[in-house]
């Protein structure tokens, strides 16, 4: 009889007393830009690093490549140890807060 009734609790719940899910609100992490300078020569290797896939827009100036990363803020301290380990020669720009559209996703 006890295992008749465990089993009548496990049985599935009507549909109007199930947990509607529909008033979750995603926030989207806050991102910024980093601005970074390197040596011309050594933009493809910043481009094979795991930084690669946080470009979002490069600058050739002169014999220099300005880049653009747009990262989560929080990998910021991943971002700056990679840099400064596989980039030393790398100039670290200023840090902005990336600006959404309000059209854009």
């Amino acid at each position: 009889m006890a295992l008749t009734q465990s089993l009548d609790k496990l049985s599935p719940q009507p549909v109007s007393t199930q947990i509607q899910r529909s008033n979750v609100i995603p926030f989207p992490s806050a991102r910024a830009l980093l601005l970074v300078t390197v040596p011309h020569a050594q933009l493809r290797a910043l481009l094979h690093s795991p930084l690669g896939v946080y470009v979002v827009n490069t600058e050739a100036v002169r014999e220099e490549d300005r880049v653009q990363l747009d990262i989560a803020r929080e990998d910021l301290d991943f971002t700056l140890h990679t840099l400064l380990t596989t980039l030393p020669a790398a100039t670290i720009g200023p840090l902005k807060r990336r600006v959404s559209h309000p059209g854009a996703r």
